[in-house]
């Protein structure tokens, strides 16, 4: 019973991802990105605050954490910024594939920070995969209609940029802050993002706007940012500690489908036969190296277990003694 919700989790945070792209494409025509992520992060800010309070009074925060969150809150700051303007230049059902390159920034970062993932480079599968996904973001990029103008190819390098972006700040987070609970970590970090965008907003936004747009936009905004920042989070922290990093990233690959789907639903954009067979590429190399990456870990930790056994065994044949 247990394992299903988690499961339930996971595909509620897959539909909460998959729904920011239609959020922000929405935004567009009544305020600028600097303004939706202000406006955001103000909703991020409000439910946050109190989240604070309570852990700093309960001794949950350390000098060391507010220190180190600078880290992964810059890389987070970034990837919001490229992340928003992007749909002023691209439309939502491309940014929910290409944005799925995380999954390649990451294990490439990973190659760099952690020395104990560079195993993965003499595995055949993580080759194939790398390339099927290279695949696909280049024939996404060059059959989309329009490609020859500049915005849209510049919406693509957006996307790239803020998902090396995103990669680097869950990179970060597992680097400082893979033995803290996830709500602590997050509500640093989100403090940090918020205040940023925020003062962004007053200067080269529109602080104002929430009096000239309809008040049903304003509450969009404020449930996009409920939605897409805080419920997608935690939920998707929850499904990777109890079903794991190889079933939660698979299945959120997935959340591209979803993204392309809703918007021909809303917005009628229609991607075409090969866009469609080049995002299938993008989301079966990151399967496929997600797979080999579990694998290799998973045949690593087996040999460790043996090698202990037999230690173990040669401990007692020589003392007599079980453990």
């Amino acid at each position: 019973m247990r394992r299903q919700r988690y499961i339930i989790a996971l595909l509620l945070s897959v539909l909460c991802s998959s729904s920011v792209p239609l959020f922000l494409e929405y935004f567009t025509p009544y305020v600028d990105a600097w303004t939706v992520n202000g406006y955001r992060y103000v909703v991020v800010f409000l439910i946050i605050f109190p989240i604070i309070i309570v852990f700093s009074r309960a001794g949950k925060y350390t000098q060391r954490m507010w220190k180190v969150a600078l880290i992964p809150a810059l890389f987070n700051f970034l990837q919001q910024i490229t992340w928003a303007w992007a749909p002023y230049f691209i439309e939502p059902g491309m940014i929910g594939f290409l944005v799925k390159s995380t999954v390649v920034w990451s294990i490439a970062g990973s190659f760099l920070i952690f020395v104990d993932e560079r195993f993965l480079l003499q595995d055949k599968r993580f080759w194939m995969g790398l390339m099927l996904s290279l695949t696909g973001f280049f024939g996404l990029s060059y059959f989309g209609e329009g490609l020859s103008l500049g915005g849209t190819f510049f919406g693509v390098m957006l996307v790239l940029v803020s998902s090396l972006f995103m990669a680097s700040y869950g990179l970060a987070v597992k680097r400082y802050f893979n033995e803290t609970s996830a709500l602590v970590s997050f509500s640093i970090i989100a403090f940090y993002t918020a205040l940023g965008l925020v003062a962004l907003m007053f200067v080269l936004g529109e602080p104002q706007a929430f009096l000239r747009i309809p008040l049903k936009i304003n509450l969009i905004i404020a449930v996009s940012a409920f939605v897409g920042i805080n419920v997608a989070h935690v939920l998707f922290y929850i499904s990777l500690k109890h079903l794991g990093v190889m079933v939660s990233y698979s299945v959120s690959l997935f959340s591209a489908f979803f993204t392309a789907l809703l918007s021909y639903l809303i917005f009628n954009e229609r991607l075409s036969l090969l866009q469609w067979l080049s995002g299938s590429f993008i989301i079966a190399g990151g399967v496929i190296i997600i797979a080999a990456r579990n694998r290799k870990q998973n045949h690593k930790q087996t040999e460790i277990l043996r090698g202990v056994e037999i230690n173990e065994w040669n401990t007692i044949k020589k003392t007599g003694e079980v453990k």
